[in-house]
């Protein structure tokens, strides 16, 4: 007695032709990396070769501090908030003091640097006539 398949479905007859369509496809595959085989129709859609992908797996960072995962655009607009809140610190009267201070002490540091040269210049001078006085002595 032989099991007849429920109404509706189909016997699964063509289980064998898949594979041989896989072997087929492989082979079309392997006709197309080469070029265009003969007698096929050629591809209705232009395109345009843009070169190769970059070699470097690594991405150039545009903004500097953002990270290159961000889409283009969202980078952008991360760099931009992070700038606008730059601006808007500068403008804090906190920054204005640490500024104010900072200026001093650079001031206070130039002024102690100038005491220094104006010392080992002077120095130089008196040593060099010093030994230009000896060696006078000595002739």
């Amino acid at each position: 007695r032989q099991s007849r398949p429920a109404q509706g479905r189909v016997a699964p007859r063509f289980a064998r032709p898949a594979v041989a369509a896989v072997s087929f496809s492989a082979a079309m595959a392997q006709l197309w990396i080469l070029g265009v085989p003969p007698g096929a129709a050629k591809p209705a859609v232009k395109t345009c070769n843009m070169g190769k992908l970059p070699e470097n797996e690594g991405q150039k960072q545009q903004y500097p501090g953002v990270s290159t995962k961000f889409l283009p655009h969202e980078a952008d607009f991360i760099y931009g908030e992070r700038l606008r809140n730059e601006i808007r610190t500068r403008d804090l009267p906190s920054t204005r003091k640490w500024f104010r201070e900072h200026r001093k002490k650079k001031q206070e540091e130039e002024r102690v640097s100038e005491i220094y040269r104006n010392f080992r210049e002077m120095s130089r001078s008196k040593s060099e006539a010093l030994l230009a006085a000896g060696s006078a002595s000595l002739r």
